[in-house]
């Protein structure tokens, strides 16, 4: 079964933790977030997982979000979105990201959502989150992020 088929099975995104918002622009943001993949490239998806970068072919292509890939253990993907309608996303003094899924490479091909995992998951997980993508952000932007 096709990566974009199997995303289209899980309906609601919801969060895995907190939104994390940034006192800068949108536009600043992303700056960092290239300035992150520029300096850590070991964050892209490798080729081997591109086709479970179907979120977009499932009907999520009105989200714009990231991926970052981890490859030391345990191997896993972030799917992360911006948070907000148009107006939202056009403030110039903050914005907002969300973690909304992970990836860890099972053999089903299935991106897992806040209501997969358990407890010791989730704070695995929004701990890596924070130690290896927000502190960084946080240093190319500037400033500090809040939950």
């Amino acid at each position: 079964m096709a990566a974009s088929v199997l995303l289209m099975t899980c309906g609601t995104i919801g969060g895995i933790g907190k939104e994390v918002d940034f006192p800068v622009s949108k536009q600043n943001l992303e700056k960092a977030i290239d300035s992150l993949y520029a300096k850590h490239p070991e964050y892209k998806i490798p080729g081997k997982w591109k086709a479970f970068d179907g979120w977009s072919k499932a009907g999520y292509d009105f989200l714009e979000s990231k991926i970052f890939y981890f490859k030391s253990p345990p191997e896993e993907m972030y799917y992360v979105t911006f948070i907000g309608d148009s107006a939202m996303l056009a403030n110039p003094r903050k914005v907002g990201i969300g973690l909304r899924a992970i990836y860890n490479g099972d053999a089903h091909g299935k991106w897992l959502l806040e209501s997969e995992l358990n407890s010791e998951e989730k704070e695995r997980i929004n701990t890596r989150f924070a130690n290896e993508i927000i502190t960084k952000l946080e240093l190319y932007t500037k400033t500090k992020a809040s939950k």
